[in-house]
Order: structure tokens, then sequence, then C-alpha cells
């Protein structure tokens, strides 16, 4: 009988998981991994069919970590301006995972990663709330998510934590752009 395994794929995958959220995806491989988890990189293939298969299941999660963190964006008050800040929270709070979904060169970015049709949901509550047309509510979130992702992205980078100033300046940002349809 051969001997029981002792690493699992749980086991790889929240200790990879926990490095790609530390140092980032290019810090994630197998000899990383493997010494992270005090062992050989044969338990690594043989739950995953490589580092390319263990990389996808990171990104998966990542990108599970963010839906979460806009599922919990509250519906009390403006809920696009609560996107908004959900978003420079992840950021914030996640920069090595907020890089990987948002800034990488080539990426679609676009909407901020929300599921599909989120921006499009954005734009009618937009529309909806301020008696504005489509076409001026596109333009609105256009404007306030290029200045969010600007915002988010330098906090990101800097690993600046988050504020709860940010959300007041979310706000009036959002009031002045209103202002200048």
């Amino acid at each position: 009988m051969p001997p029981k395994q002792r690493i699992t794929r749980e086991m790889i995958l929240e200790r990879s998981f926990a490095m790609f959220c530390r140092e980032g995806m290019e810090a994630v491989n197998a000899r990383s991994v493997a010494k992270a988890l005090n062992c050989s990189t044969q338990p690594i293939f043989s739950y995953y069919a490589g580092m390319s298969d263990l990389k996808t299941t990171l990104d998966q999660k990542a990108h599970e970590l963010w839906a979460q963190m806009l599922e919990g964006a509250s519906r009390e008050g403006n809920h696009f301006e609560n996107c908004c800040c959900a978003y420079l929270r992840f950021a914030c709070e996640q920069p090595q995972l907020f890089a990987h979904l948002f800034m990488r060169i080539g990426k679609d970015t676009s909407a901020m990663g929300g599921p599909e049709g989120w921006r499009d949901e954005m734009i009618r509550y937009e529309c909806e709330q301020f008696g504005i047309n489509e076409e001026q509510a596109a333009a609105l979130c256009t404007k306030l998510m290029t200045y969010v992702h600007g915002l988010a992205s330098v906090k990101a980078s800097r690993l600046e934590s988050y504020d709860e100033s940010l959300v007041e300046h979310v706000r009036s940002v959002h009031a002045a752009l209103k202002c200048s349809l």
C-alpha cells in the first residue's frame, strides 16, 4: 500500500494563495510553494496538472474574493458609490490581488471587474436616481470609474491602508461630476 499523502490539495491552495496575496502571482512557483509546505514539488504535481493549472485556480480564487467584496457593497445609499468604495477597499486590503486583476497591461478591466452587465446596471441606476439620460449616465459612470481606478491604483501601489474618508471623497467627486452634466 502506498504511503498516505500528508499534503492535501487544500493545503497547497491555501499556502499558494497566501503567497499570491503577499507577494503576487510571480512569487508562486513549484519550488516556493513546496518550500512553504516543507515538502518536495511532487505533491503539487499530483494534485495539479502543472503550475498553470494551480495559477488558474488562484486566479479564480482572486476573482471570487473580489466578487464577495462587490457583493458586500451596501445597497443603502448610492449603490454605485458603494461599489466604487468597495473597489478602493479591495485595492488597499489586497494590493497584490488588485494589481493582478485590474492593473495588468492588455487585460480588460472594464466595469472594474464586476459581473457581466454590472456597468449597464450602474448606468440604469444613475438614470433612475438622477433623472438623466443613458448617454449622460454612461459618461458619468465612465468618469467616476476612471477616477476611482486611478485612486485605487495609487493606493495599491503605495500599499496605503483604507480610510473611511475615501467614501466621502468618492461621494463628493460623484456629486461634482453630476453637476458638470
